[in-house]
């Protein structure tokens, strides 16, 4: 596998994540045993995964298909744009539901190591959400919000836990924000692959040690030369409902215009041609 890009929205989105092919060849694919990592090499593991980067501008369509444990399902529709500028990784995500009428759902998402914004187009302008409103679902009907697709939490304090399985070997880490984002949240916990050092599953857990959301990576594919996540699942762990991303065209190496991440402008963004999978 020559790379592997996998998208995040609660780790799948903001911050689609590259795994380059000198990680891959360094696993210890013939190894079943479970060994847990020293100090240094937990500290190393983590710094590579948190350092790395898109490969490329990219514009992305998907569906979410929301499945309530109590009520039929429902289809939500929209497109996703991510680039980096520096040492910030810009994401502009549009969506509405039943793919109808005007995007219900405008954010532009800025993730960084030196503090994460977020912003929501509300009457014709770009207002930035605080921390306390990031986690509240990006339109009515969906369990995605915009703290799942901005993924903060890359550069929050992180401490290994030691290594386990989940369906392949995993390194476990618990993850504590800092600063003003401390007190309006709980912690994580993430999975990252022993082979690939990328997510498998991310737990979001509240303060009092419960267990509120639970993303899980789904299949990838070979686009462009790149490998992309197809399918990831978010649920709610108090209510057992679901959202099911599922990616379903793309077109990736483009270069966008910075104009689609600057809150200071309320115009839409033009949609290239998408391949569809």
């Amino acid at each position: 596998m020559s790379g592997f890009f996998s998208f995040w929205v609660g780790a799948v989105f903001a911050a689609l994540i590259f795994v380059n092919a000198a990680q891959a060849q360094t696993a210890r694919r013939a190894e079943d045993r479970l060994v847990s990592l020293s100090a240094g090499d937990a500290a190393q593991r983590w710094a590579e995964f948190s350092s790395n980067k898109i490969a490329c501008d990219y514009c992305m369509g998907f569906s979410i298909i929301h499945t309530p444990r109590k009520s039929e399902e429902r289809i939500f529709k929209g497109v996703i744009f991510g680039a980096v500028r520096g040492d910030s990784v810009l994401t502009r995500i549009l969506v509405r539901p039943d793919g109808q009428g005007d995007w219900s759902g405008d954010f532009i998402l800025v993730n960084s190591p030196s503090g994460s914004k977020v912003f929501r187009m509300k009457g014709g302008a770009f207002e930035e959400l605080p921390p306390d409103k990031w986690e509240k679902p990006m339109i009515d009907g969906l369990i995605y919000s915009p703290f799942d697709i901005l993924s903060p939490y890359r550069h929050w304090r992180a401490e290994y836990e030691g290594p386990g399985r989940i369906g392949q070997a995993v390194h476990f880490y618990r993850l504590r924000a800092g600063g003003a984002e401390s007190k309006e949240t709980g912690e994580i916990r993430i999975a990252l692959s022993r082979e690939f050092n990328s997510p498998i599953r991310v737990e979001r857990i509240s303060k009092d040690g419960r267990s509120q959301r639970t993303l899980s990576l789904g299949s990838v594919k070979k686009v462009d030369g790149l490998w992309i996540m197809l399918e990831a699942s978010l649920r709610d762990d108090a209510s057992r409902d679901k959202d099911l991303l599922k990616f379903n065209s793309a077109k990736l190496r483009l270069k966008l215009p910075d104009e689609i991440f600057d809150a200071a402008s309320a115009k839409l963004p033009e949609i290239p041609i998408l391949e569809r999978f």
